[in-house]
């Protein structure tokens, strides 16, 4: 999947600017997707381009001034003809600390064990920010399916994670 999707389902959802699409990414979309700043813009000028969204230059006096980006018809109908037409490819995993893991033999059973500990309490951090938006997001009484079912993946994907972390502490302990 290219970022332009990833906007473009952002922008469907109601107009936005740059800033709340880097928002979004980093709070909402970080079990799925990322992305730099840079490249939201670089591709937010593209889809401009080829008129697949639009903006409305907004003035706000002292503060610089925003563009709300908003979807266009021709935006609309490659978004759908994205999500119905293209077949899904298998998930890839990017995790830096599973690259870590594959050095474990070379490090003491201390250091493993505190690289073990950095990713639990990672995780436990994302969980409870996950799920205080959870519940923020319940209390404002939208009931995006999209969202509600991102939203319990992230969740279920970092008490996964723990429970992975626990599961490696133990078997480490038990083969020492």
């Amino acid at each position: 999947m290219s970022i332009r999707y990833a906007l473009l389902g952002i922008i469907s959802k109601k107009p936005v600017t740059g800033y709340d699409v880097v928002t979004i990414f980093k709070q909402k979309m970080i079990y799925f997707w990322s992305s730099t700043h840079s490249q939201i813009y670089k591709e937010l000028h593209k889809m401009e381009e080829e008129d697949l969204i639009t903006h409305q230059l907004v003035i706000q006096g002292t503060s610089p001034n925003k563009k709300v980006y908003s979807l266009t018809d021709q935006g609309k109908k490659d978004l759908i003809r994205w999500a119905i037409e293209e077949p899904l490819k298998p998930a890839k995993i990017k995790d830096e600390f599973l690259i870590k893991t594959t050095i474990f033999p070379i490090l003491s059973e201390e250091e493993i064990n505190q690289l073990l500990d950095e990713v639990i309490e990672r995780e436990h951090s994302i969980l409870a920010k996950t799920k205080e938006w959870k519940e923020h997001f319940h209390s404002q009484g939208d009931s995006d399916i999209g969202t509600i079912l991102t939203v319990e993946y992230g969740i279920r994907y970092s008490e996964m994670y723990l429970e992975w972390c626990k599961w490696a502490k133990q078997m480490i302990q038990d083969k020492a």
